[in-house]
């Protein structure tokens, strides 16, 4: 399958997720995040023998096949019995890789959601801020993940809204660039937007006067975080109309709040993402920040 997808590069974004030039310029920074990783797990205990000696493998080759491996994982979601007839691994090897390769995929993408910071002094204190967060849109996601066993789990994570049991991020968005510039912590889908916006530590990074367009599931963060102008539609008042200029400025909010929406539609093109989560609860967030961080990567390597 690796070979026959080398044949047909146009391929590329519907097994992948990304464009076969983008692969191949992500391909040298993951072989040097592969090797240090191989490295450290070589030394990690000890060895009987040294590193690379028994059998050598037959399937994953070379760093490109193991990035293809990841990449497709995520794009496919699929069971590890079909992954097994595709891959001709045993089950727990699967396993084995994918468990290996995820915080290697992060490692190698990871900087793009790093922010610049600076020393801000005010008043009598010295603030440590990102001026990139000076405007951003904030909207946030669920996700479906399997009905935990036990009861009190089932509880904490079933989301009455979704009907289902779910996890939740947020991301904020450049309005401009159309960039991820954080992902929240995955929390239980059933906590409230406004609530996580609150609980999320980047709020203190944000400069003073800065600028934010989000829904209205978001009212009242003007009180939480008075430094930040929250730009949020007008509600219709209960038994009453919107007025037209009310109606004009909520198209025009709505207008630029969509563009936190192109992320979200790229990160659900990812069956991992789309599909029921299968996995453990804790393994969830790993999933969807390495995926934000490839959406920016995307949009710097056209």
């Amino acid at each position: 399958m690796y070979a026959y997808l080398f044949k047909h590069p146009h391929l590329f974004p519907s097994i992948l997720g990304i464009t076969f030039s983008q692969f191949k310029v992500l391909v040298p920074r993951f072989s040097h995040a592969l090797h240090q990783a191989e490295n450290e797990a070589a030394y990690r205990k000890k060895r009987c023998r040294a590193p690379g000696a028994g059998r050598k493998p037959s399937i994953f080759i070379s760093d490109a096949a193991k990035l293809f491996f990841i990449l497709f994982y995520y794009k496919v979601y699929p069971t590890y019995r079909l992954a097994q007839v595709l891959f001709r691994l045993d089950i727990h090897q699967l396993y084995f890789w994918k468990e290996f390769l995820e915080p290697v995929l992060f490692e190698t993408l990871g900087y793009q959601l790093n922010l610049p910071k600076v020393k801000a002094r005010c008043l009598d204190k010295v603030l440590e801020i990102c001026p990139a967060l000076s405007e951003f849109i904030v909207d946030a996601t669920e996700r479906q993940i399997r009905r935990p066993k036990d009861n009190v789990k089932q509880e904490f994570y079933y989301s009455g809204k979704s009907k289902c049991h779910s996890v939740k991020n947020h991301i904020l968005v450049h309005p401009r660039n159309h960039r991820i510039l954080s992902v929240s912590q995955t929390v239980e889908g059933k906590r409230h937007d406004k609530t996580l916006l609150e609980d999320d530590p980047i709020l203190t990074l944000v400069p003073p006067h800065a600028t934010s367009v989000a829904d209205t599931g978001y009212l009242g963060m003007d009180k939480t975080a008075p430094w930040i102008k929250f730009v949020i539609p007008r509600k219709k008042p209960p038994g009453g109309e919107l007025t037209s200029e009310d109606k004009a400025n909520n198209r025009q909010i709505s207008a630029i709040r969509v563009r936190a929406e192109h992320p979200f539609a790229y990160l659900k093109h990812f069956n991992v993402l789309k599909q029921t989560f299968r996995n453990t609860i804790n393994k969830a967030h790993t999933p969807f920040v390495t995926l934000a961080c490839l959406y920016n990567f995307t949009r710097t390597h056209h």
